[in-house]
């Protein structure tokens, strides 16, 4: 992938398009009819939700999966994950998380992860599983501590629009998150990329223009692609 690093990143979006200088990558759901034609500035990821997890079969996810990944049309599996809240019974959810977690091994493809009240669990699944690919919690909102639990055994965090209220928890520590461990997403909340930029180069105290470079530099990494404009 021979991304520019001049580009502003949305790590995860689902329906938005890419602004003339950005980058989005498409979480689509997997149960769903859709196309992907990637032009250079729309990349995909595929995965079943929990909030869906009851509407394939195990069997089905891993064949419209592994379609995807022979014909090149995903960079990564997801989202996928864990959601104590809302969604299919536990168990359901549990043993489809643990598909999407058996692909993203055998493809060596790394793992886009839904999560909400299950960050134990889903740190517990990261050491039993020994997984060896990328995971990254996309929207992460949770505790300083948890933040550095999960960057501590390998994960990478994705940050939505919750840097910008000052009650937000990621609010105050944010900044003091590793800048090679990090992504910025719209997901589907009415914010921009540029202004998550903004937001998030005054806290770090960096320019825009190293940030863009940064997140780039995170995606290579998070691919195990070392490929940049």
């Amino acid at each position: 992938m021979n991304l520019s690093k001049d580009f502003y990143l949305n790590f995860h979006a689902h329906q938005q398009e890419p602004g003339e200088d950005e980058i989005v990558i498409q979480s689509q759901f997997l149960q769903q009819n859709f196309t992907m034609q990637s032009d250079g500035k729309i990349f995909y990821t595929a995965g079943l939700h929990p909030w869906h997890a009851g509407q394939m079969s195990l069997d089905q996810i891993e064949k419209k999966l592994g379609k995807f990944i022979s014909e090149k049309k995903i960079i990564a599996i997801g989202e996928s994950g864990l959601d104590k809240l809302k969604g299919a019974k536990w168990e359901t959810q549990f043993q489809v998380f643990k598909k999407h977690i058996e692909i993203s091994e055998k493809f060596q493809l790394p793992l886009v992860i839904h999560s909400v009240k299950a960050h134990n669990e889903i740190l517990k699944l990261k050491k039993d599983t020994r997984a060896r690919s990328n995971w990254v919690i996309h929207n992460f909102t949770g505790s300083k501590q948890m933040a550095m639990d999960f960057i501590d055994h390998g994960f990478y965090l994705s940050i939505c629009h919750h840097i910008k209220n000052k009650n937000s928890r990621i609010n105050h520590f944010f900044h003091q998150l590793p800048k090679d461990k990090i992504f910025l997403e719209t997901d589907d909340f009415d914010i921009s990329i540029k202004e998550l930029y903004q937001i998030a180069a005054d806290k770090m105290e960096i320019s825009i223009e190293k940030l863009k470079l940064q997140l780039i530099l995170n995606l290579q990494a998070f691919l195990n692609d070392n490929k940049t404009g």
